[in-house]
């Protein structure tokens, strides 16, 4: 396929996965104030996945296998359970614009320090321009909440930042493993569902479902399960192979902007002075990040895959 191609339907990709993560954090504010739980919502979101996704990628078992397993584990940790139980429990306590700024807004921040830190690729110039006003956005969310907010939402905005951290390692390890879209929302997905016995167990979730109304469960089957479990998970890593980790990252900066757009009518959230000049500076930065690393997969037994 040709490379303008390639780069149309990228683009096309995340236009669709900017539009579902905005709405993730519109769900998961309103999941705080329902009776469902964080665990409710996970099973929701990933089982569906890992059952559509499993059985397209029933033939690629070997392959998946063959990949390091330090990549696999980024995968299934970073967007898993665990990223979810992040995310969740600091939407709680931020409002949504903050959440999707701490979230999507500042991965190329982390998406970068990972790359030159831990694979030592080189940082150009504009990268390094564009990481520096990321973290200058990030200041202003934090400087905010530690002297103009109540301590809960500094605590928002921490958990915040490491479901960021958490998602970074979840763009890396699809991009240098060279699983398809399929294979890798299978390693996601599934392993998220396997895990929640484990947090039932140890306490870190609990279950619902049958106090929630028909209506509410279905609104959540739609939002988590259909659009965020699957359409997402599926257009964010076809987008990353298509157009790399560094521009995908980067387009899916422009997350705040939308879901503050929504949250305004949808909560009565107020969107100040400072949130804005902190949003813009995220998101400028994301866009000025998004270039100068070129990335090394990771060669398997069977060669990289595309999607």
């Amino acid at each position: 396929m040709p490379a303008t191609s390639q780069r149309v339907l990228g683009l096309a990709a995340m236009l669709v996965t900017v539009t579902i993560w905005a709405s993730l954090f519109i769900s998961l504010r309103q999941a705080s104030q329902s009776v469902l739980t964080s665990g409710d919502i996970a099973l929701l979101r990933f089982l569906p996945a890992a059952l559509l996704f499993g059985w397209l990628s029933r033939h690629r078992l070997r392959h998946i296998v063959s990949v390091p397993k330090r990549y696999l584990f980024a995968i299934a940790f970073g967007a898993g359970l665990p990223f979810y139980l992040l995310a969740a429990t600091g939407m709680q306590f931020a409002p949504v614009a903050d959440g999707a700024s701490l979230i999507p807004g500042i991965l190329p921040l982390f998406v970068s320090a990972i790359a030159w830190g831990v694979y030592g690729e080189s940082l150009s110039v504009g990268r390094r321009l564009g990481i520096g006003l990321i973290v200058i956005g990030i200041g202003a969310f934090l400087w905010h909440s530690l002297f103009f907010s109540p301590w809960s939402v500094t605590q928002g905005h921490l958990i915040l930042l490491a479901a960021s951290i958490s998602w970074a390692w979840f763009t890396i390890g699809v991009r240098v493993t060279g699983l398809n879209a399929a294979e890798a929302g299978a390693v996601l997905a599934i392993s998220a569902v396997l895990l929640l016995p484990v947090g039932a167990m140890s306490g870190l979730v609990s279950f619902n479902l049958l106090q929630a109304p028909l209506g509410e469960l279905g609104y959540h089957v739609l939002a988590q399960g259909l659009g965020v479990g699957i359409i997402a998970n599926y257009s964010y890593a076809f987008a990353i192979r298509r157009l790399g980790a560094e521009m995908s990252a980067a387009i899916g900066a422009f997350t705040p902007v939308v879901a503050a757009l929504i949250a305004i009518p949808a909560f009565s959230e107020t969107v100040s002075l400072l949130t804005v000049v902190a949003m813009a500076l995220i998101v400028f930065g994301a866009v000025l990040a998004s270039e100068g690393i070129k990335w090394r997969r990771t060669q398997t037994k069977s060669g990289p895959q595309a999607a």
